[in-house]
């Protein structure tokens, strides 16, 4: 069975074109370290990627943009009959190109399922045809998975934490869910700017600095069918992280770089944990990376933990330290 039909596998990002004779359509991902990615739509998968993209506001790819070579993340329908197809019939490659016969791997992730090989940088990513609007956020949130595991080489994580911002400064909220950071963001007047409220994605510049970008609350989706977007290409540098703590009045904290770090390596295990069973061979090289990663980015940015009262005014304890 031939799940996708004709899909190029050029080495550059506008190869296909934003829209092509074939129905496909491309939309590009650009982090703020230059890295990228290409989110390819077949006929069969383009509403889902329409949507996908949309929810992130994702423009469509021209081949324009000033970034590295982008990876492609190709979305395919699987029809639900018996069988996969080879990974060399998912791509048709340009002359100049060969894909490997052999040593491809798939690895089920019970909502999608994905090929990879070591030599080819593009990864499929075959998703169910049910049509149901849970299964579809579902496989959104968790094709993410593969951003939050690209950044892991560089020195990026994904955190559990909201992405607010002063005067141009990224600012991390952090807690698990129920800590208060949808309702901390929703107090924070003006100048405050909130991006996210719930998780984000930390990246590291060429100066070996930090960027950090908001990804959407994909809760919101899966229960409340949420009509919001976020705009996950917008990156701030990241200036403090702050732990919240529901208490009876405000107060800050500093916390050392080792509690920071555990606490750090803690919030974005949350986020990755679903991972685990589906890389079990590399469990234990993730969870290293994860925490090395975590022991330099509280080396390089300030941390502390935030009290946060119902009715108090917690933001000016932010900036005093901002």
């Amino acid at each position: 069975m031939n799940i996708c039909r004709g899909i190029e596998s050029g080495g550059d990002g506008g190869n296909l074109g934003s829209t092509g004779t074939m129905g496909k359509i491309v939309y590009s991902l650009v982090l703020g370290d230059g890295s990228s990615w290409c989110l390819v739509g077949t006929p069969d998968s383009r509403p889902w990627v329409e949507k996908f993209a949309s929810i992130m506001k994702l423009a469509p790819d021209e081949g324009d943009r000033d970034s590295e070579q982008p990876r492609k993340l190709v979305f395919v329908r699987h029809s639900g009959q018996a069988g996969y197809a080879e990974p060399t019939d998912l791509f048709s490659p340009r002359p100049e190109e060969e894909l490997p016969q052999s040593g491809w791997e798939s690895r089920d992730w019970r909502s999608l399922r994905f090929w990879q090989h070591p030599a080819v940088p593009h990864i499929i990513c075959e998703i169910g045809n049910e049509g149901n609007h849970e299964l579809d956020i579902i496989r959104m949130w968790t094709s993410l998975c593969i951003l939050y595991l690209g950044v892991l080489d560089s020195g990026g994580l994904a955190l559990h934490a909201a992405l607010v911002e002063q005067d141009g400064k990224g600012i991390l909220l952090a807690g698990p869910g129920g800590s208060g950071k949808s309702t901390s963001c929703g107090r924070l007047p003006r100048p405050w700017w909130v991006w996210s409220d719930d998780q984000s994605l930390i990246v590291r510049d060429n100066q070996k600095g930090y960027l950090v970008h908001p990804t959407p609350t994909w809760s919101d989706y899966l229960y409340r069918r949420s009509a919001q977007t976020w705009k996950v290409e917008h990156h701030l540098p990241l200036e403090a992280i702050f732990f919240m703590e529901q208490a009876g009045s405000d107060e800050l904290v500093p916390m050392g770089q080792g509690k920071a770090a555990v606490s750090i390596n803690h919030s974005s295990t949350e986020v990755c944990r679903p991972m685990w069973w589906n890389v079990s061979k590399e469990e234990r090289k993730l969870k290293e990376r994860i925490f090395d990663n975590s022991c330099q980015l509280a080396r390089a940015i300030p941390a502390y933990v935030l009290r946060v009262s119902l009715t108090g005014r917690f933001w000016e304890e932010m900036e005093k330290v901002l």
